[in-house]
């Protein structure tokens, strides 16, 4: 149970992170020390997936939660996925750190890409 609250709370934690990247990069005066923040957050979060799946903690643990079965029937498919969006939170980060407002928003799309396959396989809509 306390799983999947942490890594609902982890998710969310993303989900604010990319929409401060978004509207950094939509305002005139990009804060990119904002961005980098935002990346950072991405990037902690996206190296702790792979604990956030325990055994037991799907749907039979009786919290309302939108993982999947397959998270831990196709586990190795998992580790996959998770291990693309632990690169691409990380490629997000150094893209950050750079400085460069255009290398951010050239690594959204890898990003976001990261992000919607695993939600497309592993995460009930």
């Amino acid at each position: 149970v306390r799983q999947i609250a942490a890594r609902q709370a982890g998710y969310k934690q993303v989900g604010g992170a990319f929409k401060t990247i978004n509207d950094q990069l939509k305002a005139d005066n990009t804060d990119m020390a904002a961005v980098l923040a935002a990346a950072k957050v991405i990037n902690a979060n996206a190296n702790a997936v792979s604990g956030w799946f325990p055994a037991g903690s799907g749907p039979e643990a009786g919290v309302p939660t939108k993982a999947k079965p397959e998270i831990w029937s196709d586990s190795a498919g998992f580790a996959a996925a998770a291990a693309a969006f632990r690169t691409q939170a990380g490629a997000m980060q150094a893209a950050a750190q750079s400085g460069d407002k255009a290398a951010v928003a050239a690594q959204v799309g890898p990003l976001f890409g990261a992000c919607r396959t695993c939600h497309t396989a592993y995460r009930a809509q």
